[in-house]
């Protein structure tokens, strides 16, 4: 089967991916005397300053007694095929960390594209 994008396509649409994206894993570790469990997040080998577009796709204001808060969900957009990003991860763009909600890919294997919701 021929595909119907050429690989290198994407490398000529630098301009629609203007920043950079970092997937990060998280890292439990137990502390040995007290049991406790601290999380950490690590970078996720290969997935370092990946080009992205990244932009606001929704927002909701939630009402509760106590408070009023805003959850800002953003859409990322990367150039290329990751199959190993799952929502248990976080991406960093251009250094705001954001909670990794839904991850699709495209049917020809050329862009990921990815629902979050930024971390505060």
């Amino acid at each position: 089967m021929t595909a119907i994008f050429h690989p290198n396509m994407l490398a000529r649409l630098a301009d629609f991916f203007p920043g950079l994206c970092t997937i990060q894993a998280r890292v439990d570790t137990q502390d040995a005397v007290t049991g406790e469990v601290t999380n950490t997040w690590a970078n996720l080998a290969g997935h370092v300053n990946l080009p992205c577009s990244h932009g606001p796709s929704k927002g909701d204001e939630v009402k509760r007694a106590d408070q009023t808060y805003v959850v800002s969900n953003y859409t990322l957009a990367l150039a290329g095929d990751y199959p190993t990003i799952n929502e248990t991860m976080q991406a960093v763009v251009d250094g705001t960390a954001y909670e990794i909600l839904l991850v699709q890919w495209d049917s020809h294997g050329m862009k990921t594209r990815i629902l979050t919701r930024k971390v505060t």
